[in-house]
């Protein structure tokens, strides 16, 4: 066994040995021109999968942040369909002891046409929307449409009773125009809500804020939303806020489930929908310009290794003539290889998260207003599998090459 282990510790340093002959007598502008391009493969395919997961990951966060939450309640449906979740508030509380539980809030949710009379002459403009009713304190600390995406008056107080906040694609206007919004409603203009069970009511348009996604939401109060659908301490969601580091979006539901087993409990993805589609496509997208990038370096690897091993036939015959083991060989060419490869990693990631990363952090480049910014997201995982499939490219792309020189016969080597 002893002999073994020194036979391989010695073939190893004679590989290694050959290697370093090779890579320090070659000529540099080569050696500069190698390492350039496989760190720039490299960065290609950290840039490419950094914004596709960045693009995933913002999607993601916009509609936790935006739409839902982390955690969506909602009333039974068996063994009876129910309308409102009862004593929303004993429910919260209990919520709120799970461990990574951050905020609770409440929806009423209500369906509502919305009418403008923009000319003042008696001919109303109505668009249907989706009416909430929302505690504007509690709602800050699980959802951010109103505040973060307001764009003209103020935000909604718990008081207020005859106040609403509307999308600007409903509004009209706002660089939001659209063929079925009220024509141009501004901040302080008097419209006329109709709601689902036949109450009707005038209200004040308090604020706009910028409905990007197009959710067509009508905000009040949750005082009023009692008010007109007759109920109290009820909700049509609660809404969950969690720390996601703590604990997975699973068990929270699981957590939940256990805790109320007559209530329907989701994550985020149900608001998702089709999106989901799309976002399955672009991380297959990811992964196929994440296999050319390999693929590019490792061939531009392999062409290097052949053509220098082939220009180097009759000293590898040589070599062979004088008892140096064709594995000696092999090792050699790989170590080369790997050394290239190394490099390159070394260097493309420096240009990832030394350069691209704090420059996109200091100038952010807006993909949709207010929404999502191009960003680039890893994970230890992502980078770790990149690196390690960066290196198995440049071990294949310097063993094979290698090997189909090194095998051929000795005289046929030395003579060419």
């Amino acid at each position: 066994m002893k002999n073994d282990s020194s036979s391989q510790t010695n073939d190893l340093s004679a590989a290694f040995l050959i290697a370093r002959k090779s890579i320090t007598r070659g000529g540099k502008s080569t050696l500069f021109l190698l390492i350039l391009v496989l760190s720039l493969s490299f960065f290609e395919m950290m840039v490419i999968t950094g914004i596709i997961s960045g693009v995933y990951q913002e999607m993601i966060n916009s509609a936790k942040n935006l739409l839902s939450s982390d955690i969506i309640i909602s009333p039974r449906t068996q063994p009876q369909i129910k309308e409102f979740i009862d004593e929303q508030t004993k429910v919260r509380a209990q919520i709120e002891t799970i461990p990574g539980v951050v905020a609770t809030a409440r929806h009423y949710i209500a369906a509502g046409a919305l009418s403008f009379d923009k000319d003042k002459n008696g001919k109303f403009k109505t668009v249907s929307g989706l009416v909430v009713g929302i505690d504007p304190g509690e709602e800050e600390q699980v959802l951010s449409t109103t505040s973060r995406l307001l764009l003209d008056g103020k935000n909604l107080d718990a008081a207020d009773t005859d106040q609403i906040m509307i999308g600007s694609a409903m509004a009209g206007g706002y660089k939001a125009k659209t063929s079925d919004d009220l024509g141009g409603v501004k901040v302080g203009d008097k419209v006329r809500l109709a709601y689902s069970n036949g109450v009707a009511k005038a209200y004040t348009v308090k604020g706009i804020y910028d409905d990007t996604m197009r959710s067509g939401q009508i905000f009040i109060t949750a005082n009023e939303a009692e008010s007109i659908l007759s109920v109290h301490d009820s909700a049509s969601q609660i809404m969950v806020k969690t720390d996601s580091t703590l604990r997975s979006d699973d068990f929270y539901v699981a957590k939940i489930k256990s805790m109320f087993p007559e209530l329907k409990v989701q994550d985020y993805n149900i608001f998702l929908g089709q999106l989901t589609d799309f976002l399955a496509a672009i991380n297959m997208i990811s992964v196929i310009l994440s296999v050319i990038s390999i693929l590019v370096a490792a061939i531009v690897i392999f062409v290097i290794i052949y053509v220098n091993a082939l220009n180097k036939r009759r000293q590898i015959g040589i070599l062979k003539a004088i008892g140096i083991k064709q594995s000696i060989i092999i090792n050699a060419y790989i170590m080369q290889s790997l050394f290239y490869t190394f490099f390159g990693v070394i260097i493309g990631l420096a240009l990832v998260f030394c350069i691209t990363v704090p420059f996109l952090k200091a100038h952010p480049l807006v993909l949709v207003a207010n929404l999502a910014n191009l960003t680039l997201y890893y994970t230890p995982v992502k980078i770790a599998v990149a690196i390690s499939s960066f290196f198995v490219a440049g071990y294949l792309a310097g063993r094979i090459p290698a090997w189909m020189v090194a095998k051929q016969d000795i005289i046929k080597a030395i003579w060419g």
